[in-house]
């Protein structure tokens, strides 16, 4: 495959913290904010290829579980554990999890939804590798590469490993995984259909197809392998979407808001919006655990940012009178190195995304945390980061 030509764009020069006054002035601060973080997502297209097969290694350095822990399980918490024991806990948890999703034996390929799309339900057998231990089989997803868009893959990764990097669980974890073509023939089995998609599956020179693999649902940390009773919703039509945005824009608790649903809807929009993702389609509310989910993220980290597209994401961000302060202090905390380390672990050859969108990614970071600052000068800190 050919090689991406890098092309580095400079980032600009850096954007402090807002000070705002009260009144009219303040509320021009905040529309000064907007515009110049929608400002941000204008930029022209990265074009050309990365090599496909190098991704699947991404999560290597993370998967070794930490030590007394069985695979395959996450971290218990600990009544007043301290915040940065359970950061490396969770972190533990994660690491695990991209090790499950990459190595664990598959068991059994099932197509799912329309036959040209090329996804999967496929059964891993956890645990198979330890002494005296039976696996235990859980269901995930699985969409091996095609050759009509070998990279496809990679941004559902890059999307997941953002949220993961700021501490946000409502994003299913998600790894790329090497399988062997004839070894996905033998677990396609004679389904006619399904056979048909092995010409179109993109097969690098070792024989080996690069595939996403997703967790059933988000967890802390971690996933949940069992899925839970959920159901999707199409982003910006459903009338959930109105009384989360409710909740989000009033001064104090809203009669009958959810917290943890509000705090999820807060990290979908800030998500979506670093990504540069404006194209949502739907989202997915598990009513009874109080959670939401994002699991269709091909759309993250587009070449070129469809700026009309995004400004939803941003006028909701505008709008929004509370924000988790967990999420401000990633925020303050995830700067270009980190960026970095998340998304373009080893160079050219293992990124995720171009360096165009790390730049872009990084101003609009600037712009979220500016936002948030000058409603904090206006309001307080207690009363904004209250979540």
């Amino acid at each position: 495959m050919s090689r991406r030509a890098r092309g580095e764009l400079a980032p600009g020069p850096a954007r402090g913290p807002l000070r705002r006054p009260r009144g009219a002035a303040a509320r021009g601060l905040l529309v000064a904010a907007a515009l110049l973080a929608a400002s941000c997502a204008r930029r022209s297209p990265e074009r050309g290829d990365a090599p496909a097969g190098a991704i699947a290694a991404l999560a290597d350095a993370d998967t070794a579980p930490a030590p007394g822990e069985a695979p395959g399980e996450a971290p218990a918490r600990s009544p007043g554990e301290a915040p940065a024991a359970r950061a490396t806990r969770a972190e533990a948890g994660d690491g695990r999890t991209a090790r499950d999703l990459q190595r664990a034996p598959l068991r059994a390929l099932r197509l799912t939804g329309k036959p040209a799309d090329g996804r999967f339900e496929a059964t891993l057998a956890l645990g198979a590798a330890d002494d005296g231990a039976s696996p235990r089989e859980i269901k995930v997803k699985l969409a091996p590469a095609q050759k009509k868009n070998p990279l496809a893959f990679r941004r559902p990764v890059a999307f997941y490993r953002l949220a993961r990097a700021l501490g946000a669980r409502v994003v299913p974890a998600a790894a790329a995984r090497r399988i062997g073509i004839g070894e996905l023939a033998s677990l396609i089995g004679r389904d006619p259909a399904a056979r048909k998609l092995l010409r179109r599956f993109a097969v690098m020179n070792d024989g080996t197809v690069d595939a996403l693999v997703l967790a059933p649902a988000p967890g802390p940390p971690g996933p949940r392998w069992v899925a839970p009773r959920r159901r999707s919703i199409r982003f910006d039509e459903a009338p959930e979407l109105d009384v989360w945005a409710r909740w989000a824009r009033s001064p104090s608790p809203a009669r009958g808001e959810r917290t943890p649903i509000l705090r999820d809807y807060l990290e979908v929009l800030a998500l979506d919006y670093l990504a540069g993702n404006g194209l949502r389609r739907e989202i997915v509310l598990d009513a009874g655990a109080g959670s939401l989910s994002l699991e269709a993220n091909a759309t993250a980290f587009p070449l070129h940012v469809r700026a009309r597209e995004l400004d939803r994401q941003l006028e909701r961000l505008v709008e929004a009178a509370r924000f988790p302060r967990a999420l401000r202090d990633a925020l303050a905390r995830f700067g270009p190195e980190q960026a970095i380390a998340a998304l373009r672990p080893g160079g050219f050859e293992e990124e995720l995304v171009p360096p165009r969108a790390l730049v872009e990614l990084e101003e609009r970071r600037q712009a979220l945390l500016s936002l948030i600052a000058a409603k904090v000068a206006d309001r307080g800190e207690d009363a904004v980061l209250s979540l």
